[in-house]
């Protein structure tokens, strides 16, 4: 089952409670911004995992290096974590960008092996605004990095609109999103 939203007047996306929800977009895109207003912290029983607070933390002491000499050590830890919560019970939202092959077949599998049901919403953003965004959180992603990520991404939508499970192996819907109608999106639920 897919489905694309393109009505402005959907407030809620619901799933069954043991569902692993992926939040994909392109670095920039709003993800982590849409995380932190669905589910403030200490919001309940949803787990959330994003990269963002593990890069906070470490900031602070690794500050003098440069973060591309940092980078995969978070990344590692991130997929760490990812991984332990994906044996765990109730609902999941994992922030990813979904650019990575590697760490959407990771996902997959996992959730796979632990008999977890994977849904995707992406965050359907053009680079330039995603640059800007980038821009405003004080975290540029590479030129390079950024057209390769720019470069996968609508061929990961299409993917999606027909065979969501063709983005992150036993995904069994998406729902694509403008930076407007995630704006508009009020809240995800687990039932």
């Amino acid at each position: 089952m897919t489905a694309l939203l393109s009505s402005p007047s959907v407030r809620e996306l619901h799933y069954p409670q043991d569902s692993v929800v992926v939040l994909a977009g392109i670095p920039g895109a709003g993800k982590s911004t849409l995380l932190r207003r669905l589910f403030p912290a200490g919001s309940g029983a949803v787990r959330v995992l994003d990269s963002e607070p593990i890069r906070n933390r470490w900031k602070p002491v690794l500050r003098n290096l440069p973060y591309a000499a940092w980078r995969p050590l978070l990344h590692l830890t991130y997929y760490a974590q990812v991984l332990r919560a994906l044996r765990s019970k109730g609902p999941l939202v994992i922030h990813d960008c979904a650019t990575k092959p590697l760490a959407r077949h990771l996902i997959g599998q996992a959730a796979k092996l632990a008999g977890r049901p994977v849904h995707l919403v992406m965050l359907d953003v053009p680079a330039d605004i995603a640059r800007h965004g980038q821009h405003a959180r004080q975290r540029v992603v590479r030129t390079a990095s950024m057209q390769t990520h720019a470069h996968r991404w609508p061929v990961l939508r299409e993917l999606a609109v027909t065979d969501p499970g063709r983005v992150v192996p036993g995904a069994t819907s998406a729902v694509i999103l403008t930076r407007d109608q995630a704006d508009r999106l009020a809240r995800i639920t687990f039932s």
